[in-house]
């Protein structure tokens, strides 16, 4: 977006207010889903990759669950059983107890587990919406997902290709 890459963060680039307002209008776009993606960080995924991630978020592969606490694992299982849930949510704090909800939700985020969007709530706060990928792709009328292994390939094909043309490391959270 500003012509060369960024060192360090994009808050304090002469252009941060542009990309700040640009990913609102990508974020708000109905053929683009958010995800923590490519080296953990928020990615905007395109619509013709949908079934891929689907795919993988379904998964539960061994990348995906080992080693996972016992608070992401209760959370998980809320996420699986509600369709969505919000992290502020009191009736959650009584089934799982949360210590951490932000940092508990971006383990699952980060494992492609929940999708998951930050959400302001009515005091001011920030808390997080997480949504299982059976529910979201049920309310996306997502008909099906790809086979794991060619939805990863796929994945994997299309980082490299971006990585190569602008000369990026992104990372994939299965080959971390």
């Amino acid at each position: 977006m500003v012509g060369r890459p960024i060192k360090g963060g994009w808050w304090g680039h002469p252009s941060g207010g542009a990309i700040y307002a640009e990913s609102n209008r990508l974020a708000k776009r109905p053929d683009v889903v958010i995800v923590k993606l490519l080296s953990g960080k928020v990615t905007f995924v395109a619509k013709d990759l949908w079934p891929h991630l689907l795919a993988i978020g379904r998964a539960r592969e061994p990348w995906q669950l080992k080693g996972l606490t016992g608070e992401a694992l209760a959370l998980l299982d809320q996420v699986r059983r509600n369709g969505t849930i919000r992290t502020d949510d009191p009736a959650l704090r009584r089934v799982v107890n949360l210590k951490k909800p932000a940092d508990v939700a971006l383990e699952l985020e980060r494992r492609l587990l929940v999708l998951g969007m930050q959400v302001h709530t009515e005091s001011g706060a920030h808390a997080k919406s997480l949504e299982a990928w059976d529910h979201w792709a049920r309310r996306k009328r997502l008909a099906g997902a790809t086979p794991v292994a060619r939805a990863k390939a796929a994945l994997e094909d299309r980082v490299s290709r971006l990585n190569a043309e602008f000369n990026g490391r992104a990372r994939l959270p299965w080959t971390s």
